[in-house]
């Protein structure tokens, strides 16, 4: 989980520099400076970013916390029947999907269903990757606090995060973008940046809580039934 750590870090590093470098422009517009990258317009897209730039941390964090419980169970060997109902139950509906359609021949779940019970009787190694998680675009607190539940991680959060309320915000306007529903310079315009330094910091403080549970899941094994 070290790798997630360092991740994590460097893109909270990029998010200060790119806030802190933000706000050197807006001080030397208030001073009256005069320069093309120092027009309104210009000025809000670069708010924008910065909303897609918190997006990503918060999609890449929580994603590779996940995947890397994943190449955990993978690289242990462990199999159906030592893991914890949760993640039976995730890889129960991951190996089902394969095959799901409604096009599908009888045929194809019926092999399905038998690579699912060889699998159990035959104590293969479970593999799980990010299809496994509804991970994609739509991530906000309430989704994290799912997924999480879904894989039995705990955490605890600073009240400083207020919950990650702001994160909703963030998820919206990210898919505004990402589906042209917004312009850039239409997005940036909502903020001050006040606004987003609120927005970035409630959302690190956030993912570190989500993080830390992740980690103390990884790390304790909690994903084996004998952890339950």
């Amino acid at each position: 989980m070290n790798v997630i750590y360092g991740m994590y870090d460097e893109r909270v590093g990029e998010i200060e520099l790119y806030f802190n470098a933000i706000s050197e422009l807006y001080e030397h517009k208030n001073e009256g400076a005069q320069h093309e990258y120092l027009k309104d317009d210009f000025l809000k897209m670069l708010k924008s970013n910065l909303i897609l730039m918190i997006y990503n941390l918060v999609e890449s964090t929580i994603m590779g916390g996940i995947l890397r419980i994943y190449d955990q169970l993978k690289s242990e060997g462990y199999s159906y029947n030592d893991v914890r109902e949760e993640i039976k139950k995730i890889w129960f509906e991951f190996k089902f999907n394969e095959v799901y359609d409604r096009n599908a021949h009888f045929n194809s779940y019926r092999d399905k269903a038998a690579d699912i019970i060889n699998a159990i009787l035959e104590g293969k190694t479970l593999e799980l990757n990010r299809k496994a998680t509804d991970i994609s675009g739509n991530l906000d607190a309430d989704k994290i606090r799912i997924i999480c539940h879904e894989h039995g991680i705990t955490y605890n959060l600073s009240q400083e995060c207020r919950g990650g309320i702001v994160l909703k915000d963030v998820k919206d306007k990210r898919n505004d973008l990402a589906h042209g529903t917004l312009s850039f310079e239409e997005c940036g315009r909502n903020y001050s940046l006040s606004d987003l330094k609120e927005i970035k910091d409630e959302t690190i403080i956030f993912l570190k809580g989500i993080l830390d549970g992740m980690n103390a899941y990884y790390s304790a094994k909690k994903y084996l039934k004998e952890c339950i």
